[in-house]
């Protein structure tokens, strides 16, 4: 999905209140904001300050996940810090989410190929796990040197 498309669904999504709702939390209107996101508009643009601030109001990373996709990453967050006895906790949690990994993969290629419900499942089971690694990497980071 591309990064309009992506912010399009975001904005009327529902789920977060729809247009009208996330303008008005925006301190815009909602004609304005769906102007903005609407992939056939050329005269109207959304500023990056915008999509961050429609992320954070809507829990909805899909923005900046189609701009990572887009330059060949991906986007992942990380829980925050953790006292030293959950270190291990973490890393038997990543093993976890690997394992949770496999075990999906195992059943969508039962049949020999990946439908897209598989490959949408997959892609939650291994960004989780992308998560859980990021988390580990950044607990192991504090605990250097007693940072």
């Amino acid at each position: 999905m591309n990064v309009i498309d992506a912010a399009h669904k975001t904005v009327h999504n529902s789920k977060h209140g729809g247009s009208i709702a996330l303008a008005a939390r925006m301190g815009m209107s909602s004609t304005v904001l769906n102007n903005k996101v609407n992939p056939n508009t050329d005269t109207h643009h959304l500023r990056l300050d915008e999509a961050l601030t429609i992320m954070e109001f809507t829990g909805d990373h899909s923005i900046i996940q189609s701009m990572a996709q887009q330059l060949g990453g991906e986007f992942t967050t990380s829980t925050g810090t953790t006292p030293q006895a959950s270190l291990l906790m973490t890393a038997l949690s990543t093993s976890a989410s690997q394992g949770e990994v496999m075990v999906e993969m195992h059943k969508a290629l039962e049949d020999g190929r990946i439908d897209c419900k598989e490959h949408d499942l997959l892609q939650t089971r291994i960004q989780d796990m992308i998560v859980m690694l990021r988390t580990l990497s950044k607990q192991v980071t504090e605990q250097c040197e007693g940072r």
